[in-house]
C-alpha cells in the first residue's frame, strides 16, 4: 500500500526532517578545508568526499602539500571492526570456488573504482563455509546480491539497527 505523498511510512507527516547522512562512525561528520592523503591507502579526502589517487574528481591545487589522515576503510582494517560479513557456504560453494572467488574480486575492483573505501578487509575459509569481510556495508551487500543472481541459492541478510553492519548469508 503505498502512503500518500508528505507522510512517512507509518503515516506521520514529515516535512522539512533531514535524515542523517551516515551513523557510521568511521566517517567524519564535517569535511575539511583542505585536502587529505591518507596515510595507508593514498585515498584523498576533499570536500566530505573520498577518491581514488589518481581520479579525477580529486584535484589537488598545484604545490599543494595535503593533509595527512587515515581514512576510514583503513582504520576499519587496523580495528578489524568489519562494516559487512559475508557468509558463503555449501557444497556448491566448494565445487566452484575459484569462479566465486574470481566474482568476488572483480565486483571489489568494480565497487572500488566508484567508492575507495569499499574494500575486502580478509577472506577466511573454514571447511565448507567461506567467510569475507569487507569495510562498507554496501559493498557486503551487493557481493551477495551479484553472487545469488549468478549462482542462485538462498540469500539473506541481516541489518543491525542503525545500519550500519549489515551480515549476509548466501548457500547453495
Amino acid at each position: 500500500m503505498a502512503t500518500p505523498r508528505g507522510t512517512g511510512r507509518f503515516g506521520v507527516e514529515e516535512h522539512g526532517k533531514r535524515t542523517a547522512r551516515s551513523t557510521d562512525v568511521y566517517m567524519p561528520a564535517e569535511g575539511k578545508e583542505e585536502a587529505a592523503v591518507c596515510t595507508g591507502c593514498k585515498a584523498i579526502f576533499q570536500g566530505k568526499r573520498w577518491f581514488s589517487e589518481g581520479d579525477d574528481g580529486a584535484k589537488l591545487p598545484a604545490g599543494h602539500l595535503p593533509g595527512k589522515v587515515v581514512c576510514p576503510a583503513c582504520q576499519r582494517i587496523k580495528d578489524g571492526n568489519p562494516a559487512g560479513v559475508i557468509t558463503l557456504s555449501g557444497d556448491y560453494l566448494i565445487q566452484h570456488e575459484e569462479v566465486i572467488l574470481n566474482a568476488v574480486k572483480n565486483i571489489e575492483a568494480k565497487a572500488r573504482a566508484k567508492n575507495p573505501l569499499a574494500r575486502i578487509m580478509r577472506i577466511d575459509q573454514e571447511g565448507k563455509i567461506l567467510t569475507i569481510c569487507t569495510t562498507h556495508e554496501k559493498l557486503a551487500e551487493k557481493l551477495g546480491k551479484e553472487i545469488y543472481k549468478s549462482h542462485s541459492g538462498k540469500l539473506g541478510f541481516q541489518w543491525s539497527e542503525d545500519e550500519s553492519f549489515v551480515r549476509v548469508n548466501w548457500t547453495r
